[in-house]
């Protein structure tokens, strides 16, 4: 329930993000962001089926409005153009599934509670699951 009040979490800890970028063909670049800028992400809810979702980093800020169950084209930190759709599970779990520029698709599961997130990531074709832990940013 706490996702949608606009709450910022920031990545504290992660598992098995380097064998699940090992499993794939990630470039250095995108190793590069996502080990030297850890985001601070959140969620607001503008309407039934209508959120928007913001990322920052050191040194970049991302935003976007995306209606659930509707596939979208974002880009990402890296400059490339990724496929998404957004799911709602229930009050505190939203999925997201990502077509990524190679054809292979990843899946976001995110927990959310009142103080922190848990992201878990699984690639198409691996056996690899990786979790990232965000809390909540005062």
């Amino acid at each position: 329930m706490s996702w949608h009040s606009g709450k910022r979490f920031r990545r504290i800890r992660s598992e098995n993000v380097d064998e699940l970028l090992n499993s794939t063909n990630a470039n250095e670049q995108v190793r590069r962001i996502l080990k030297e800028s850890p985001p601070i992400l959140s969620f607001r809810r503008l309407d039934e089926t209508t959120f928007n979702f913001i990322l920052q980093t050191n040194d970049k800020y991302f935003s976007c409005v995306f209606k659930l169950g509707q596939e979208q084209e974002f880009e990402r930190r890296d400059g490339s153009k990724i496929k998404v759709i957004y799911q709602l599970v229930n009050d505190s779990v939203m999925k997201q599934t990502i077509k990524m520029p190679d054809g292979k698709t990843a899946y976001f599961t995110r927990e959310f509670t009142e103080k922190e997130t848990k992201m878990t990531v699984q690639l198409e074709g691996s056996d690899v699951i990786a979790t990232i832990y965000y809390e909540v940013v005062e």
